[in-house]
C-alpha cells in the first residue's frame, strides 16, 4: 500500500473546503423548502444554522489534520478530539444564538442539526480515506 504524507495545513485545507462546499450545496437545496415550510424570515435562520455548522467543522478539522499528518498523534485519537471540540464549539454558538437573537428558533435549530449531521458524514467519509492511504 502507498504511503500518503501530506502537510497538516494542506489537509486542514482540503477538510474545510470539502466541508464548504458541502454547505453551499445543502443550502442551497434547503431554501425553497425553508422559505415553503417556515417563510421568508426563516431564511437568515437557515443560512446562520448552516454557518454554525461549518464553523465547528472547520474547529473540528483542526485535530483531524494534525492526526492524519505525518507526525500527528495517532488518527483515533485525533478523531475522538475532533468531535468533542466539534460538540463544544457548536454548543458555544448554538446557546447565545438561541436564547438572545431574532432568529426563528425553530428554523436555526432544525438546519444546525440537519448541517451538523451531513458535515458530520463528510468529515467521516474524508478521514476514511486518508486513513485508507496510510
Amino acid at each position: 500500500m502507498t504511503t500518503v504524507s501530506r502537510h497538516p495545513l494542506l489537509t486542514y485545507t482540503l477538510l474545510i473546503g470539502a466541508a464548504l462546499a458541502t454547505t453551499i450545496v445543502l443550502a442551497g437545496l434547503g431554501y425553497w423548502p425553508t422559505i415553503r415550510v417556515a417563510g421568508d424570515q426563516a431564511v437568515w435562520s437557515m443560512l446562520i444554522g448552516c454557518l454554525v455548522s461549518w464553523l465547528s467543522s472547520c474547529v473540528g478539522a483542526i485535530p483531524l489534520a494534525r492526526g492524519l499528518s505525518e507526525g500527528g498523534p495517532q488518527p483515533a485519537l485525533a478523531v475522538l478530539y475532533s468531535t468533542a471540540f466539534r460538540f463544544v464549539t457548536v454548543l458555544l454558538l448554538v446557546v447565545p444564538l438561541v436564547l438572545g437573537s431574532g432568529l426563528d428558533r425553530t428554523a436555526f435549530v432544525v438546519w444546525v442539526a440537519l448541517s451538523y449531521l451531513v458535515l458530520l458524514l463528510v468529515d467521516t467519509v474524508f478521514v476514511v480515506r486518508m486513513m485508507g492511504h496510510r
